[in-house]
């Protein structure tokens, strides 16, 4: 199932080693690119970096539960895809491309 993180620039490096680590328990994810950027856009103003990644991967459904960071009502009311969480590591195989943004660049 093709699969979207969002994440600092500065984590890339590690994460193309290691994969993608739980935090608080899980790996979070989206089934929408337009959610994955939204959710960016929450980091940049957060973060306040300049550039942020998107990484694209492929996981097994089997391995995935619902996640309640995006609530029915945000769904309806901003349209962001699917939360889902994985309690295991992203590994680097299962990476297919990432995708770097600067807060000056309009998505693809």
């Amino acid at each position: 199932m093709k699969l979207y993180h969002a994440t600092r620039t500065a984590n890339v490096p590690s994460i193309q080693k290691e994969g993608i680590k739980p935090i608080w328990d899980f790996v979070y994810l989206t089934d929408s690119l337009d959610s994955a950027l939204r959710w960016m856009g929450f980091r940049f103003n957060a973060m306040g970096d300049e550039t942020m990644a998107i990484i694209e991967v492929d996981v097994d459904e089997k391995e995935l539960d619902e996640g309640v960071d995006h609530s029915p009502m945000m769904v309806k009311l901003f349209g962001v895809g699917k939360s889902l969480v994985s309690e295991k590591t992203i590994t680097p195989d299962q990476i297919k491309e990432i995708h770097y943004y600067s807060l000056t660049q309009k998505p693809e």
